[in-house]
């Protein structure tokens, strides 16, 4: 698409070119002719804007895109290592206490991670 829009000066030239030939060619035709060229050309310039608007449209939409992807790869990177981290301060097994003292601290020590 980037290809497209750095080419568009070139196709506008060539589309300006086709134009001006049609116009030329106006004065050789009978008298409906120049109408019809007129119209064909009119509509082909209108396809050719459209056309760069969209790509255009489409290309900001995926530089967009793309800006979030990678905040969202950051963010699952960011979460990864978090996660290793509480891995290594919460071990896998919690250790057995005996008494309701004992639990409260143990609660209080993990709240605390």
């Amino acid at each position: 698409m980037q290809e497209l829009l750095d080419a568009r000066q070139k196709h506008v030239e060539l589309l300006d070119r086709s134009i001006e030939a049609g116009e030329s060619l106006c004065s050789l035709l009978s008298c409906k002719g120049p109408d019809v060229i007129r119209q064909q050309t009119d509509a082909l310039q209108q396809e050719c804007d459209e056309l760069f608007k969209k790509v255009t449209s489409s290309l900001q939409q995926l530089e967009a895109i793309l800006v979030k992807w990678t905040s969202y790869t950051d963010s699952i990177g960011d979460v990864e290592a978090w996660l290793a981290e509480m891995r290594t301060l919460v071990s896998d097994e919690l250790p057995l206490v005996g008494t309701l003292d004992e639990k409260k601290t143990q609660l209080q020590t993990f709240k605390v991670i």
